[in-house]
């Protein structure tokens, strides 16, 4: 149970720098693969790509998938929606291979988290995976940099 819970604080710290770096324009010459420039992250040898076509998005992290959604963007700002996240990320708990919405995800997982958190807690736990984020954005060349709350990230366009 530790190995477990101990992954899923991984999870909730991943998800929480997917909140930040699933946050890209809808301009179709935004379409395309791009990589995270996120110093340590990074360095650990993770490769974290965010995959844009047209107002949808996928995450992936050293090519598996994490979390797909929709987008918006308009004037430099942003906003995104997680609508899905997928099962291996939950591989400890036996989570198939495939996508889960939010409430398929809540009744498999605030059950588990219950037997630690709050059932207020637990639930805001899962909510954190599919929050609506916005910001602001800007692309010069093949850097896309954006802000929300005070926080920049860069990503590296890399191939349509």
């Amino acid at each position: 149970m530790k190995l477990v819970f101990s992954k899923m604080l991984v999870m909730f710290l991943a998800f929480g720098l997917f909140g930040i770096v699933q946050i890209y324009a809808q301009a179709s010459d935004l379409n395309g693969t791009w990589v995270a420039n996120i110093g340590d992250y990074t360095q650990l040898g993770n490769r974290m790509e965010m995959i844009f076509n047209n107002g949808n998005f996928e995450s992936t992290l050293d090519g598996n998938y994490i979390s797909r959604g929709i987008y918006t963007a308009s004037n430099g700002r942003y906003t995104t929606q997680t609508t899905h996240i997928f099962g291996d990320n939950f591989y400890e708990i036996g989570l198939e291979s495939r996508w889960y919405s939010q409430e398929q995800i809540r009744d498999i997982l605030v059950p588990i988290y219950r037997m630690v958190f709050t059932l207020e807690d637990a639930n805001a736990l899962v909510d954190y995976m599919f929050i609506l984020e916005t910001g602001t954005y800007s692309v010069s060349g093949n850097i896309l940099t954006m802000k929300k709350d005070d926080e920049v990230e860069s990503f590296s366009f890399t191939r349509k």
